[in-house]
């Protein structure tokens, strides 16, 4: 989980803890249903990426 977490969230300075408090509920709900795989919790914390901001793009824009 926190492979994925880091990963999805490389983008987003450390300093923005409630965006990767976010995603990181977002990856915690989905291993939460018992889903292990890397990959699909990485889906699972990139949605909630897109969820909270729309886009990266946007995520990258707000944060700065």
């Amino acid at each position: 989980m926190r492979a994925a977490l880091d990963e999805v969230c490389s983008h987003i300075p450390a300093e923005s803890i409630s965006a990767r408090r976010f995603v990181a509920s977002r990856i915690l709900e989905c291993a939460g249903r018992g889903v292990t795989d890397f990959d699909d919790l990485r889906t699972a914390g990139r949605r909630a990426v897109l969820d909270r901001f729309a886009s990266v793009d946007a995520a990258r824009s707000m944060l700065r």
